[in-house]
């Protein structure tokens, strides 16, 4: 309840704020500009530039139709995890290594191949650009580490619990450093977290939430009472783990209804 109302306070929303998960659409021009850049075509300055353009367009369009709490669209980004997994140490990426994730969306999941660590700021920039152009709330946005881990190619030399710290100490820095910066909200995605779930239900905590839902803590243990943590989760059935996700701590959760 502490919390609550020092966060009512500081963010000045109303009752029943609105917002979104926080992916725009990935249109044709967006991915041929990601293309260009990574076939060395045009350079990072034109690259950044177009997708700076594309944030002041999806800021503008929030603006317009009221929402309370912004995203940046995430224009920048490939997909949710692999987007991370380039920008973190440990992880490598095959060219042609598609996995279907369903119907015809596939994806290239990363390789564990190390210690993760952060070596460098990754959404930093953006999140700052993007605030930068409103005085509303602009959401930063990260993916989670029981996510990353579920959707990559895990090491087998060590246990998946310490490789989910690993990654929930780099991503810790990212929230951090995303404080600092003056970003009041940030949202941890956790869009599979069942995914790992064993088949017997009598070890679901010995085997997996007992270490999956306290990285996620991990997460965000750093951060002032005052900054609201959000997640989002999707494509699963939640009502038999309630409790768990409660046990996140998270300040607010979007349920992604659609394939669920």
């Amino acid at each position: 309840k502490e919390r609550i109302q020092i966060q009512k306070e500081f963010l000045e929303l109303p009752v029943l704020p609105t917002t979104t998960i926080g992916s725009f659409p990935q249109s044709a021009d967006v991915r041929s500009n990601r293309l260009a850049f990574k076939q060395e075509k045009i350079s990072a300055q034109n690259y950044t530039e177009f997708n700076q353009q594309k944030i002041k367009e999806c800021i503008q369009i929030q603006e317009e139709i009221g929402l309370d709490v912004l995203v940046h669209g995430e224009f920048e980004r490939n997909d949710m995890v692999e987007y991370f997994g380039e920008n973190l140490k440990g992880f490598l990426f095959t060219q042609n290594g598609w996995v279907q994730s369903y119907g015809t969306r596939c994806v290239k999941p990363p390789v564990i191949w190390g210690d993760v660590s952060r070596t460098k700021p990754i959404t930093l920039a953006w999140s700052k650009f993007a605030q930068s152009l409103s005085k509303k709330i602009v959401k930063g946005m990260l993916t989670g580490p029981v996510t990353i881990l579920n959707w990559s190619f895990p090491r087998e030399d060590i246990s998946l619990k310490e490789s989910t710290e690993q990654i929930a100490l780099a991503l810790r820095d990212e929230v951090l450093d995303l404080e600092n910066a003056g970003i009041k909200i940030i949202q941890i995605d956790e869009a599979a977290l069942r995914e790992k779930l064993p088949l017997r239900k009598s070890d679901w905590h010995s085997e997996y939430l007992d270490w999956a839902i306290p990285a996620f803590n991990l997460v965000h243990s750093g951060v002032k009472t005052k900054t609201q943590i959000h997640t989002h989760m999707c494509y699963s059935e939640f009502s038999d783990i309630l409790k768990e996700i409660d046990a996140m701590d998270a300040d607010v959760i979007s349920f992604e209804a659609s394939r669920s």
